[in-house]
């Protein structure tokens, strides 16, 4: 069946690629599998997504102005996105950076300026903020303690986090309300077609547009896509989620969310999600950090068995003491710890760019992207239907393939 347009890779750039492309009316039809569920997870032979969780930071604070100006955008559309999808997904709590680089710090602040985030440069303890006795600074009564030489960064919300599974099925509710179609199935081939482009899928499906947007995430190299393959490296990373009681749910209630550069550790860098509500009924409180020194999952096979093994445990000790480092005398009743990839690119923005006449490649999320994608998503379709780079804030030189 011939299209407008496909929409290759339903995670959530993928999705905002969809209901923009279907809200301005084209005939358009996404390719994805859903996520898969807790009794195939070990066995699944498809593609991994880093949405299969309930806690990503959202702010517009970044040191990059590329980065502030997409969460910008995204968060302007999050009450669209929730109120078209009919799911809401935000939580305005507010975040907090701690670093001990002053260069990084003023980044912040003067890109924070120019995007116009309601931010403030707080200090550090020789500010004289609260702080422990060891130099962590104190912040929200106490309750967080920011690593030792911090200077302290707030952004009130709409700053906060967003639930990215809930997310996602607002983008896909909304776009089908828009007329989008969805087949959920991994495309396994994008080929050059009379008509264009044809997308073909592990169930068979045979779909045909003169467009595509390819929206896949960590597998996107395992396409063989004319044009060369995507440059992106794959990053394994962990995060912990400390279950809570509801006591200690209510303690830390109203928490910001936190990112933090860290000295001294295994980690360069950490980001902490309050209190959120999984699918099961728990409540997490969910920290990831990222490494220093990995080794890229260079292959399809590599990803899947990072993804699907338990690797990931190893990490959980170091975790748990960030956490514990992070949230003064936490009370947690279990800690797990479960994977993530993430796709890193040159350029440190995501790639959004032609990768042949009528085909645009949007991945590469350098652990940004959820908060972002909605704009991602955008920024792909206004590509792939006007053929070219008609952005009148970005360049496009940062996002383009290598």
């Amino acid at each position: 069946m011939t299209h407008d347009v496909v929409v290759v890779g339903l995670g959530l750039v993928g999705a905002g690629a969809l209901r923009h492309l279907a809200a301005e009316g084209l005939d358009v039809v996404g390719v994805g599998p859903p996520e898969p569920d807790a009794g195939t997870w070990a066995t699944h032979p498809g593609p991994f997504a880093s949405h299969y969780d309930s806690g990503r930071i959202t702010r517009l604070l970044d040191a990059r102005f590329e980065w502030a100006e997409l969460a910008a955008r995204s968060i302007a559309e999050y009450p669209t996105i929730a109120e078209h999808g009919g799911i809401g997904f935000h939580t305005p709590a507010g975040t907090v950076f701690a670093s001990a680089d002053p260069d990084h710090i003023a980044r912040l602040d003067a890109v924070g300026h120019r995007v116009g985030a309601r931010h403030e440069v707080l200090g550090s303890v020789a500010d004289e903020l609260p702080a422990t006795d060891d130099g962590r600074v104190l912040v929200a009564d106490g309750r967080l303690a920011l690593p030792t030489g911090s200077t302290v960064v707030a952004e009130p919300g709409p700053a906060g986090f967003v639930d990215p599974r809930r997310m996602l099925a607002a983008q896909l509710a909304a776009a089908r309300r828009h007329g989008a179609g969805v087949v959920e199935a991994a495309a396994t081939a994008i080929e050059p077609d009379p008509e264009g482009w044809r997308v073909t899928t592990a169930y068979g499906h045979d779909l045909r547009a003169p467009r595509v947007v390819v929206a896949t995430g960590a597998h996107t190299d395992e396409l063989d896509l004319p044009g060369g393959r995507f440059a992106g490296r794959v990053r394994p990373e962990t995060v912990v989620i400390a279950t809570l009681g509801a006591d200690e749910a209510a303690r830390l209630a109203g928490i910001p969310s936190v990112l933090a550069h860290l000295p001294g550790s295994s980690f360069a860098d950490l980001y902490q999600v309050p209190p959120t509500a999984y699918p099961d009924g728990s409540m997490g409180l969910k920290l990831g950090a990222t490494l220093r020194e990995w080794e890229p999952l260079a292959t399809g096979v590599a990803r899947r068995a990072w993804m699907a093994g338990t690797g990931h445990e190893r990490w959980l000790p170091e975790l748990r003491g960030l956490v514990e480092d992070l949230v003064p005398g936490v009370r947690a009743e279990t800690w797990t710890t479960k994977p993530c990839l993430i796709t890193d690119t040159a350029s440190g923005l995501p790639t959004v760019d032609h990768a042949a006449d009528g085909l645009v490649v949007a991945a590469g999320g350098n652990g940004y992207a959820a908060k972002s994608a909605d704009a991602i998503g955008a920024l792909a379709a206004v590509l792939v239907v006007e053929g070219r780079w008609t952005d009148p804030v970005l360049d496009a030189e940062p996002f383009a393939l290598p």
